[in-house]
């Protein structure tokens, strides 16, 4: 028994390293600064929105609950950019192609950052799977890490967006 544990261990222990060295995102952590170009190429800092309610989202325009999302994440966008909130999507793809062509077609109004190499996406921010989104307070704190499709713009989310900003439902 001793020695079926003991190979157990020695099976687990490269695992257990592998997932250690990643980034944990507990409740109160800085969100890492970073620069990414956006679907244009105009270089995009996290820390230009210091002072704003940040959602960054990673998503790939080939992951089907992120296509899913994104409607609702457009919505709730366009309901609260004007005061002070942002939504950052930043995509994995490996190219600028199918991401304009995925903008064009669903009017997103947001703006898009490419990490082809997935330095901020996997490094980073240690996202292991799509969709992904952090919620940023105005400080740089992460506040949630949400995993999985989410509905942006249901009540919840515009209660939860809202006292972030300093506002009331």
């Amino acid at each position: 028994m001793v020695k079926i544990r003991f190979f157990i261990a020695i099976l687990l222990l490269p695992a257990i390293c592998i997932v250690a060295s990643y980034p944990a995102f507990a409740a109160q952590t800085s969100a890492p600064d970073f620069t990414l170009n956006d679907i244009n190429g105009k270089k995009v800092n996290l820390s230009e929105f210091r002072g704003k309610v940040v959602l960054l989202n990673f998503w790939a325009t080939w992951c089907g609950p992120c296509k899913a999302e994104m409607p609702s994440l457009n919505n709730l966008y366009n309901e609260y950019n004007d005061k002070g909130f942002v939504v950052l999507a930043v995509s994995v793809d490996t190219s600028e192609k199918p991401v304009k062509s995925f903008i064009k077609e669903n009017k997103l109004s947001f703006p898009v950052l490419m990490d082809k190499n997935k330095e901020v996406s996997f490094d980073e921010y240690g996202v292991l799977g799509l969709p992904t989104t952090f919620l940023i307070d105005k400080n740089g704190i992460v506040i949630e890490k949400i995993m999985g499709e989410r509905e942006w713009d249901s009540p919840q989310m515009k209660e939860k967006i809202l006292k972030l900003l300093g506002g009331k439902k």
